[in-house]
């Protein structure tokens, strides 16, 4: 392996990018998250579809990222730290970096990123979507000390048949050899359901004007009053024209290829795309054990 790094440049224009970063920060970042399978995906595209609105995923900012960046610089700091020690006994190490920054690391190149997004975009609002930002609001906001977060909720028992769904089309064999079988599957998610949104509830109880919490069954019921709603909290326009647009653009039956609701292909990623299918798929021991778990938050958030 080189050690070297190939460049394919050798000019940086740091105060452009510097600028850039500071003007980006002074938009509205925001961040989305959920539950896996709440339907992060679905409200990414209704939101990226707004004129105004630059959102993507997965970027996994606070985890991905953050531990690759973390461990470059750790290892960086150690190779140094052993090289000098080994050479100069009798003098000081060369310094190591800062939890700030480190922090400020993370937080530029997590700016670059959301730059690179939005770049061929007007946006007023830009955000990033990865379903596990719901257990990272705390870092999020210490990045971005401005942003807003968007929770998306969905019936965690249909959260559950939806990720066995998704598990056994991407990663069949992983998926049948820790659970066995989707019974299995959903008892054990059930606690994970439950957790995710007890610690986004935290970190919304003290943030509660930069938090919204959007439930998939409304946006599946009235998209129109769900993203009008939306779009209010992001402060951008919500006219009757640009909901319809929006809501258009990221239709079930445009990503799913013109299948209707309900309609089910289950080597899609857009499955089936309707409420209230786990009905379908777990017996009666098996809500009652996930309703032991989570029973609730279930009534918390209006599911019989």
């Amino acid at each position: 392996m080189s050690d070297k790094v190939a460049l394919t440049t050798n000019k940086l224009d740091f105060d452009r990018l510097h600028a850039a970063i500071s003007t980006l920060r002074g938009k509205q970042i925001f961040f989305v998250g959920g539950v896996m399978k709440s339907g992060t995906t679905w409200l990414q595209l209704l939101l990226n579809a707004h004129p105004e609105v630059s959102c993507h995923g997965e970027g996994h900012f606070p985890d991905y990222l953050a531990l690759g960046l973390k461990e470059g610089i750790d290892k960086h700091w150690k190779a140094v730290a052993d090289k000098n020690r080994s050479i100069f006994k009798e003098l000081e190490g060369y310094p190591r970096l800062t939890e700030e920054d480190f922090l400020y690391i993370l937080a530029s190149c997590a700016a670059l990123f959301l730059l690179e997004q939005s770049k061929h975009k007007d946006a007023r609002a830009i955000g990033e979507r990865t379903p596990d930002n719901i257990e990272h609001f705390r870092m999020l906001d210490v990045l971005f000390p401005t942003a807003k977060f968007v929770e998306i909720v969905r019936d965690g028992r249909d959260c559950a048949v939806s990720g066995w769904f998704h598990n056994l089309r991407v990663s069949p064999d992983w998926l049948t050899k820790k659970f066995g079988s989707l019974d299995a599957f959903a008892k054990g998610f059930a606690g994970k359901w439950a957790s995710d949104l007890a610690k986004a509830q935290e970190f919304a109880d003290r943030h509660p004007t930069r938090v919204l919490r959007v439930r998939y069954e409304d946006m599946s019921a009235d998209p129109d009053r769900t993203l009008a709603g939306l779009f209010d909290f992001l402060g951008v326009h919500s006219s009757e024209t640009i909901v319809a647009r929006c809501r258009s653009d990221a239709s079930f039956a445009k990503l799913s290829g013109g299948r209707n609701p309900g309609e089910e292909n289950r080597r899609s990623f857009f499955r089936k795309g309707v409420p209230g299918d786990w009905r379908n798929h777990l017996s009666a021991e098996v809500e009652a054990e996930f309703r032991r778990k989570a029973g609730a938050w279930l009534d918390r958030l209006g599911y019989t």
